[in-house]
C-alpha cells in the first residue's frame, strides 16, 4: 500500500508540473503569433522621412515573403526616380531590382517582392542609384516577417 501512495503522489505531482509546461509553452508560442507582432513598416497613414521631405510607404503593412507588395515614394515634383534596388540588411539576400515610375505629380510607384528567408523578421533597405538624386537622403527600409 505504501509504494502504491507514494507511486500516486509522484504521477500527480509530474502530472501537475507537465500541465503547467505546456501552458507556459502555448503562452509563448502565442505571443509570437502573427497578430501580435507589431509591424515596422511604413503605410500611407503613417509615412516614413527619408530627408528632404521626400516621404515614402508601401501598401502592406506586414510584408510576407514572396507576396506582391507596393512601394511608394512621395517628393518635390520634377525629381527623377531613376533606378533601385533591395537588399537585405539582416543577411545578404542578393538584389532585388524595382522600377518606379510616377503615377502623378511628385509621387512614384514600384512593385516589388521580397524573397524568403530563415529569419522570423527580415530587414531590407531600398538602395538608389546615384542618378536619381535619392541616394543621399538616407535608407529607407523594409520589413518582412516569416510565415
Amino acid at each position: 500500500m505504501r509504494y502504491f501512495s507514494t507511486f500516486a503522489l509522484v504521477f500527480l505531482i509530474y502530472l501537475l508540473a507537465s500541465c503547467s509546461d505546456l501552458y507556459i509553452s502555448i503562452h509563448e508560442s502565442s505571443e509570437k503569433s502573427e497578430r501580435s507582432v507589431k509591424t515596422k513598416n511604413c503605410i500611407q497613414s503613417e509615412p516614413c522621412q527619408m530627408g528632404n521631405g521626400v516621404r515614402y510607404w508601401v501598401s502592406n503593412a506586414q510584408l510576407k515573403a514572396e507576396e506582391p507588395f507596393e512601394i511608394f515614394i512621395e517628393a518635390r515634383p520634377g525629381l527623377q526616380v531613376k533606378g533601385a534596388h533591395i537588399e537585405g540588411v539582416s543577411m545578404y539576400m542578393g538584389k532585388i531590382p524595382i522600377f518606379f515610375r510616377e503615377v502623378e505629380a511628385g509621387r512614384w510607384k514600384a512593385d516589388a517582392m521580397l524573397g524568403a528567408c530563415n529569419l522570423t523578421e527580415m530587414k531590407w533597405q531600398i538602395v538608389f542609384t546615384e542618378n536619381s538624386k535619392l541616394s543621399s537622403n538616407g535608407p529607407a527600409y523594409l520589413f518582412s516577417y516569416r510565415q
